[in-house]
């Protein structure tokens, strides 16, 4: 009981801080915030509700590896839609500011990035037709 009122708690007191951050133009506090703490409470609540359907009688593993083979598809990929997008924007990032590193201090920047981003634009692209066709992976 006291477990699940702190995840509650967490949870929602924490969600104005990741908006106040937003508001002062603190992203990176406001993500660090979501992504430690809210994301964090999230999967800890979802990973009860399995073990409300199984029984408690099963593990989803550490770092939720196996929550995806006990939830609902829509929940599923609802969850991975906050996190799809964003990888690949951070690519592009990286990309950007490490070479502009390389440059500046005389570093060489491999280009094998391009093959990373190649296969796994490829992947995802498999997944999301994997979904659109009904199947969970």
């Amino acid at each position: 009981m006291r477990e699940y009122g702190d995840c509650c708690n967490e949870f929602w007191n924490v969600t104005p801080y990741v908006v106040k951050g937003l508001c002062r133009e603190e992203i990176l506090f406001a993500i660090d915030h979501l992504n430690q703490i809210l994301r964090h409470e999230l999967l800890r609540m979802i990973s009860w509700n399995v073990g409300i359907e199984t029984g408690f009688t099963l593990s989803v593993d550490k770092n939720y590896k196996f929550l995806d083979k006990y939830i609902p598809d829509d929940l599923w990929n609802r969850l991975l839609s906050t996190y799809c997008k964003a990888l690949f924007i951070c690519h592009e990032l990286f990309r950007k500011v490490s070479k502009e590193v390389a440059e500046v201090l005389g570093f060489v920047y491999t280009e094998y990035d391009k093959d990373i981003i190649r296969y796994t634009k490829d992947l995802y692209n498999q997944y999301v037709s994997k979904i659109e066709n009904g199947t969970k992976i």
